[in-house]
């Protein structure tokens, strides 16, 4: 009777220590956390079918052509939160406008640019996740992507 009991003890270590490494090693790919009915909103318009960027990213176009919007999500082990905003702040640009939203992931920018090429940059547990939207920031369009890239961040 106790060896059953040791190796079930054993077993149920085994499953506990090994379990959370698996957990949540598999990254979504993007285009499973950015639908086409996502897509279709941020862009306030109908859009085409996905192009899966071999699994770290999805674009989507309006039916007319004239904007995309997109995501991105890669594994960063190694990227510290300030490594992260000096990348993000160098690639604004000039012109550019930044902005850190308040409770979303570890770090984020928010980046602004008057050519209407937006992005919400977020690291978040070791990926960075970048959604660009090619439309005129409005104060609807900043509250959208903030919403979408929190409903993103849960599936993670």
């Amino acid at each position: 009777m106790r060896k059953p009991s040791v190796f079930l003890a054993k077993a149920a270590v085994f499953v506990l220590l090994i379990a959370p490494a698996f957990a949540g090693a598999a990254t979504p790919k993007a285009c499973d956390l950015l639908s086409a009915q996502t897509a279709a909103s941020l862009l306030a318009g109908p859009v085409s079918a996905p192009v899966d960027m071999q699994g770290i990213g999805c674009s989507y176009i309006t039916k007319t052509g004239t904007a995309t919007v997109a995501l991105t999500v890669v594994d960063q082990p190694g990227l510290s939160g300030a490594d992260f905003m000096r990348t993000m702040q160098l690639s604004a640009g000039q012109g550019a406008t930044t902005e850190s939203i308040s409770g979303l992931g570890e770090q984020n920018v928010l980046l602004v640019r008057t050519s209407g090429q937006n992005g919400l940059m977020v690291l978040y547990h070791h990926k960075t996740l970048s959604l660009a939207v090619q439309r005129k920031m409005t104060p609807e369009l900043k509250s959208q992507m903030i919403q979408v890239m929190k409903e993103m961040l849960a599936k993670l």
